[in-house]
This record gives C-alpha cells, sequence and structure tokens, in this order.
C-alpha cells in the first residue's frame, strides 16, 4: 500500500547540516501495523511527516499504492491527504471553544449537510459508548477522553491509513493501555493501515512488523 525508496531529508543549521533520514527504505502492506521506535532526535518523526505528505523529502521517492507522489503538485497533494490520510498527535489537538461533536464535524471533508454530518459524528462516538459526551466542553475531559476523540476524529473520513506520534506519550499506564486497545479495535473494523511512532515498548509490540530508528537509519527490530 505504502512504500518509501531511499527516504533522505537534511535541515540546516547555519553554516551546518543535519542528516535526519539517510536513505530509508520502507514497505507497509494495507492493513498492517507498524510500530518505530528509537530515541529522540534519530529521525521518527521527520520519517513519518515524510510518509503522511506533511514534509517533502529532499532525494528518495515514496509510493502510494504503486503511484508515485509528486511534491511538486501541490493541489493534488492536498486532496490525496485530505482523502486518504488520518493523523493522531501525542497532544490531542482539538478545538477548545468547540465541544465534543463539533470537533468530530469540523474535521468531515465530504460536502453533506449538517445534519447528516452530525449523525455521523454520534455514531462515531457511539462505537466508543461516548454519546453522553457529545455536548461536553473539551476543557472538562480526562487525557484519554481527549485522545479517545482524536482518534475517532483521525478516522471519520475512512482514511486508508493512520500516521501515529507518540498517541500515549501524554498518558499514563492505565490510559495508554485503553487507547491502544481502542486504537487497534477501530483500525482493525475499518481495515485500515497504521504506522505508530513510539518510544513506549509495549506500544511497540503490537506492531505487525516492528522497525526502530538509530541516526537517521532504519533497522528491524531484533
Amino acid at each position: 500500500m505504502l512504500r518509501c525508496e531511499s527516504l533522505k531529508k537534511e535541515f540546516y543549521y547555519g553554516n551546518s547540516i543535519q542528516s535526519v533520514l539517510r536513505k530509508v527504505d520502507l514497505s507497509v502492506k494495507k492493513g498492517e501495523i507498524i510500530t518505530i521506535m528509537g530515541k529522540s532526535g534519530n529521525g521518527k518523526t521527520t520519517l513519518l511527516n515524510c510518509l503522511s505528505l506533511l514534509e517533502s523529502p529532499d532525494d528518495g521517492k515514496i509510493y502510494y499504492e504503486d503511484k508515485l507522489i509528486d511534491f511538486n503538485d501541490t493541489k493534488n497533494l492536498e486532496k490525496f491527504r485530505r482523502e486518504n490520510i488520518g493523523y493522531v498527535f501525542q497532544n490531542p489537538n482539538l478545538i477548545p471553544c468547540l465541544n465534543v461533536v463539533e470537533n468530530l464535524i469540523i474535521a468531515i471533508h465530504e460536502k453533506q449537510s449538517y445534519a447528516k454530518k452530525r449523525r455521523k459524528a454520534l455514531e462515531m462516538l457511539g462505537l466508543l459508548g461516548m454519546v453522553n459526551k457529545e455536548k461536553q466542553s473539551i476543557s472538562t475531559m480526562s487525557g484519554g477522553e481527549l485522545q479517545r476523540v482524536s482518534i475517532l476524529r483521525a478516522l471519520i473520513n475512512n482514511p486508508k491509513i493512520i500516521f501515529c506520534d507518540e498517541p500515549t506519550g501524554a498518558l499514563d499506564e492505565e490510559n495508554s493501555n485503553n487507547v491502544m486497545s481502542i486504537l487497534i479495535k477501530l483500525t482493525k473494523m475499518y481495515n485500515t493501515t497504521l504506522v505508530i511512532v513510539t518510544h513506549d515498548q509495549n506500544v511497540a509490540k503490537v506492531g505487525d512488523n516492528q522497525y526502530v530508528m538509530r541516526e537517521g537509519k532504519l533497522y528491524e527490530s531484533e
């Protein structure tokens, strides 16, 4: 479904150059769960941002379903990302001035009536038994509840693939386990491919294939 070949990415700091990705290769099948571990500064998030088309690599190629991604075609790139990709961040990044159901409604890309969008948002909340939370203020929710809503937001447009950047990094162990259980359950329900970057070994173990980033290079986990 997704593969990258010889991805390279460099950042310039004054007169110095930092090589963050060094000829990274990765292949991901449809419905597969991929986990990537590594210390901070080794390129995990940069790789995730390139694969999710938020950043362009300096060199190398990215293919989705055997179609080469053209990072210069910004209009079609944005359309492709909107229709195919979901993202779960370490911090939920929900809109504070909107309640739970409104945060889901605003994320729906399809041109539908407000009533249809609201119905879809409520159906998503129903999957987690959270319909009673529809009008709750974001500011009054726990970290675990917020991350559950962010997972629903990532899934609400039926993406083919979801990228997760430390999805449990801000949670305690109990909430971390609950959130991962929900994430895996829902992605399997929708047959969605999942790529997770994490520091947590327990999270890494859920991967069908597990990798480690070291100094900008990707290795299969031992």
